[in-house]
């Protein structure tokens, strides 16, 4: 928390006077450690924002982590908008990407974050094993539905060391070329920018 500090500080210099500013909590899942830590980490952003020098707080997170214990929690310190992990709503893609969860988890977390007042962004990853153009569209199409307030698109990457990785030595995994990439991402994002979703 003193780090975090710190950082909240050191960039509050660079942002100019005036513009709404949001601390984030990315790189992880938010609401999977342990709520303690969760508190030490919110509770430190408290004082900007008394200070009106931060007006909100954004958190990453599963959607097989979300609870309304949790929500109320994070709404009690400030947080604004929560951002699910989906990558897919397809179940195929999911039980291929060992992600853990199904697609009704997804729309139970999307209800509940709904529900409780949050802002709510998805963050959806192309190119997963067992993914196709269809399921890409398919998906999107159902977050549209969703209305959230942000969405980010992420191709696949193949990191080493990771099991991804391991598949495509194998050759039972084939990435996405840049061009099939780009291709996927920009009909899912005029999807998106037809429905108003940023």
């Amino acid at each position: 928390p003193i780090i975090v500090n710190s950082i909240i500080e050191r960039y509050l210099h660079t942002i100019p006077r005036g513009s709404h500013v949001e601390v984030a909590f990315f790189g992880g899942s938010f609401t999977a450690i342990d709520r303690t830590l969760q508190i030490n980490y919110l509770r430190v952003v408290q004082p900007f924002i008394n200070q009106e020098r931060v007006h909100s707080i954004r958190v990453s997170t599963r959607p097989d982590c979300i609870d309304a214990v949790g929500l109320d929690l994070l709404a009690a310190y400030g947080v604004k908008m929560i951002e699910l992990g989906v990558q897919s709503l397809s179940d195929e893609v999911l039980q291929a990407s060992a992600r853990g969860y199904e697609a009704k988890d997804v729309f139970k977390s999307v209800h509940l974050i709904q529900e409780k007042g949050f802002d709510l962004g998805i963050q959806l990853m192309v190119g997963l094993p067992q993914d196709t153009y269809t399921k890409d569209m398919a998906t999107t199409r159902q977050v549209v539905s969703m209305q959230p307030q942000a969405v980010r698109i992420y191709p696949t990457l193949v990191i080493a060391g990771t099991g991804l990785d391991t598949l495509w030595k194998r050759g039972d995994y084939v990435p996405l070329s840049l061009e099939q990439a780009i291709d996927i991402c920009q009909n899912m994002f005029l999807l998106f920018q037809k429905d108003n979703i940023r």
